[in-house]
């Protein structure tokens, strides 16, 4: 990890996970049948839908990055996060999950691992022209 991209903490990745699993549950029980389906693709590609940033990771400033500091987009996003599909299924999983994040020295989880991703502060992103 270079100076240039310092990673994001865990209690910023957490908040910006709070408001993705807000922005999941509305679309989840707000819109029917039809909700169920975009709740899904919402949680599989959240990380592509701004160049590497979910609405929460938006919001609190952060973003996913490929391990050589590229933004991801939807694929990466789609294998970073396919986990979650299996988290909705055993919810005891996001706390291994988490305590996995916490204990991990690069502060990354299973699906960031799975996928050559971390999450740094947006701030540090360098622009590539």
């Amino acid at each position: 990890m270079t100076e240039e991209n310092p990673r994001a903490d865990w209690q910023t990745r957490s908040l910006a996970f709070l408001i993705d699993l807000i922005i999941y549950v509305a679309l989840f029980y707000g819109l029917g049948g039809i909700g169920h389906f975009l709740a899904m693709l919402y949680i599989l590609f959240r990380d592509g839908i701004f160049s590497g940033q979910s609405i929460g990771k938006k919001v609190m400033g952060i973003q996913v990055v490929n391990a050589d500091g590229r933004v991801i987009h939807f694929v990466d996003s789609s294998f970073r996060n396919v986990l979650f599909l299996f988290y909705v299924v055993f919810p005891v999983a996001i706390l291994v999950e988490t305590i996995a994040l916490i204990r991990n020295p690069e502060h990354r989880r299973f699906g960031d691992r799975i996928a050559g991703t971390r999450v740094v502060r947006k701030e540090a992103i360098a622009v590539l022209a």
